[in-house]
């Protein structure tokens, strides 16, 4: 029999991602030069070489996560590059043209 996704014991083994007041928090001690502590239990983060994020990287960004294994929850870390934030900005832009829903050329 398969458990369903919505009950408590499935969702207790899950991992998720800090909110963003916390993930803010983890910033701003890593700006500081502090090693990050979780925001909700105060445990060190500890580094994953590579980020779950892994599939949503472009080009050769790279990244890691900082995960609390007490709350099971992760600060993703992307590092672009000059070229992956170039094609991540044309995605946005192409992405904002479509959204105006226009499908006639721009008059120069």
């Amino acid at each position: 029999m398969q458990q369903d996704v919505r009950t408590p014991g499935r969702r207790a083994s899950a991992w998720r991602g800090f909110d963003g007041r916390s993930a803010d928090r983890i910033d701003s001690q890593m700006r500081e030069g502090r090693r990050p502590c979780c925001p909700l239990c105060r445990e060190l983060l500890e580094a994953r070489p590579v980020t779950r994020m892994i599939r949503h990287l472009v080009l050769d960004a790279s990244g890691y996560d900082l995960e609390c294994r007490t709350c099971r929850r992760f600060r993703s870390v992307i590092k672009h590059t000059a070229r992956s934030l170039r094609l991540v900005r044309m995605r946005r832009l192409a992405a904002a043209v479509r959204a105006t829903g226009s499908r006639e050329p721009a008059l120069a």
